[in-house]
């Protein structure tokens, strides 16, 4: 069974999921941590439930869904994966920090491509792909059969119709 844990990061209000299982394995989907308090946030909550980050995924690339990347490949030895649409909209995160006023270092490690049915393993758990584009021209959701939840990025925003 997995366990979700949802961080809001970044002066934008970004939602970082860490799932996890009862094996401590975890991945991280969309590290939006900006600030180094909250890389230390996310480091500490993976030191105090003893987890091993196995994994790190994007729903879609933009900035505010990248900013932490770099740090968690760095700190935990984890290579990117998400949609093929999302390597340009990830080339350009930088550039666009910079002219939101919030200026980071991009990741620029491996890139792993997902598509639609492809599926994530987490131990013995599934996680489906799913292709939602439209926010983002490769957004892709996580979607759990077995638990009935998503995890979607902008796909839907509370209260808002997206910027």
């Amino acid at each position: 069974m997995l366990h979700v844990k949802v961080f809001t990061f970044s002066p934008i209000q970004e939602n970082t999921y860490l799932l996890y299982n009862a094996e401590k394995e975890c991945v991280i989907i969309d590290p939006g941590c900006y600030f180094d308090e909250e890389k230390e946030t996310l480091k500490a909550f993976i030191q105090q439930k003893e987890l091993t980050p196995v994994m790190l995924l994007n729903t879609h690339c933009h900035l505010d869904h990248v900013f932490g990347n770099k740090w968690v490949h760095e700190k935990f030895g984890l290579e990117l994966y998400l949609h093929s649409y999302e390597e340009k909209v990830l080339e350009v995160a930088e550039l666009s920090g910079e002219k939101w006023g919030m200026p980071f270092e991009n990741y620029n490690g491996p890139l792993h491509f997902l598509e639609e049915g492809d599926t994530v393993f987490l131990g013995t758990d599934e996680l489906k792909v799913i292709e939602a584009p439209g926010h983002s021209p490769g957004h892709i959701c996580f979607y759990s059969a077995k638990q009935n939840f998503l995890i979607g990025g902008d796909v839907l925003f509370q209260r808002s119709i997206g910027r």
